[in-house]
C-alpha cells in the first residue's frame, strides 16, 4: 500500500460510512421505528468507519505542516498498521530536516523514529535504512553502519565512506566511492595521497577537475557557482571532509 491508495482507501471508507449512517438515521426517524439488530451492527461498523478520519486528519495535519505532535496523536489514535509506520516515518524526516527551522532537529530521534517504521525489516524498505544507515555513519556509529550496509548489500555509498573516514581507514573509503566523474573524485584523491597511491591521485584529481569545470559552465547565475564551489569545498581534504561531518553531527545533535 502506498501513500496514495492509503488517503484515497481512507476517504472511501469515511465517505461511505458517513453516507451510511446518514441514511440509516434517516430512514429511522421517517419511519420512527425501533432499530433492529441488524441496525444497530452496521450503526457501529459506519462509526468506526467515521472514526478512522480522526488519526487521518491527525496524520495529514502533522505531514503538511510538519507538526510532530499531531503525528504523535495519530499514533495513539490509529488502528491501521501503515498508517502507523507512515507516522514514524514522517516524525523521523521531520526531526532529521526540519524544513521549517522550528528548532526541532535531532538525529537520535530521527534515528529511533525511523527504527520504529522499518521494525527491522532493513531489507523490505531499503530507501529509509539507506538514510538510516547515512545518519548512524554522521553520528559515528560505526558498528550500527556496517551492519546496515551489510543487510542492503552496499559497496560503496556515502554512509560507507562517512564512517571508513571517521576511523581513518582511508583504503576502505576509497573502494566506498562509487566509479563516477564528478567533484567527489577531490576527496577520493585526497585520499589515495594520503596512502601514498600518488599516480592514482593525480588521476582522481584530473577526472574531478574535468567534473567540476563541467558543472560549473552549465551555472550562470553567481549565486548558484558561489553554491556549488561551497558543496564542492568539502571533497577538497580529508581534513575539510571530517569537519563538514562534525558540523552534521552538532547540527543533528549526536554531539
Amino acid at each position: 500500500m502506498d501513500n496514495i491508495l492509503y488517503s484515497l482507501l481512507t476517504n472511501i471508507v469515511v465517505l461511505i460510512s458517513l453516507i451510511g449512517f446518514v441514511a440509516i438515521i434517516t430512514v429511522q426517524i421517517i419511519k420512527r421505528k425501533n432499530l433492529g439488530i441488524f441496525t444497530y451492527i452496521l450503526l457501529f461498523i459506519f462509526i468506526c468507519g467515521l472514526y478512522l478520519f480522526i488519526p487521518f486528519r491527525y496524520t495529514y495535519l502533522g505531514f503538511s505542516a510538519q507538526q510532530p505532535e499531531f503525528l504523535k496523536k495519530a499514533i495513539k489514535l490509529s488502528v491501521n498498521p501503515y498508517e502507523k509506520r507512515l507516522c514514524y516515518k514522517y516524525l523521523s524526516e521531520i526531526y532529521a530536516n526540519d524544513v521549517f527551522n522550528q528548532g526541532i532537529k535531532d538525529g537520535n530521534k530521527a534515528i529511533a523514529y525511523m527504527e520504529k517504521a522499518i521494525r527491522g525489516e532493513y531489507d523490505k524498505y531499503k530507501s529509509e535504512s539507506y538514510m538510516l544507515a547515512y545518519w548512524y555513519s554522521i553520528k559515528g556509529d560505526y558498528k550500527k553502519t556496517l551492519e546496515l550496509c551489510n543487510i542492503l548489500k552496499m559497496e560503496n555509498g556515502l554512509p560507507l565512506i562517512n564512517i571508513y573516514i571517521l576511523n581513518d581507514e582511508y583504503d576502505k573509503a576509497i573502494t566506498a566511492f562509487k566509479n563516477n566523474k564528478s567533484a567527489e573524485n577531490f576527496l577520493k584523491a585526497a585520499l589515495f595521497k594520503k596512502i601514498g597511491k600518488d599516480k592514482e591521485a593525480i588521476n582522481a584529481q584530473n577526472v574531478a577537475k574535468q567534473a567540476y569545470n563541467a558543472q560549473m559552465k552549465t551555472i550562470k547565475e553567481k549565486s548558484k557557482q558561489m553554491e556549488f564551489e561551497e558543496q564542492t569545498s568539502k571533497y577538497m581534504t580529508i581534513e575539510a571532509y571530517k569537519n563538514r561531518l562534525e558540523a552534521q553531527a552538532k547540527e543533528l545533535k549526536f554531539k
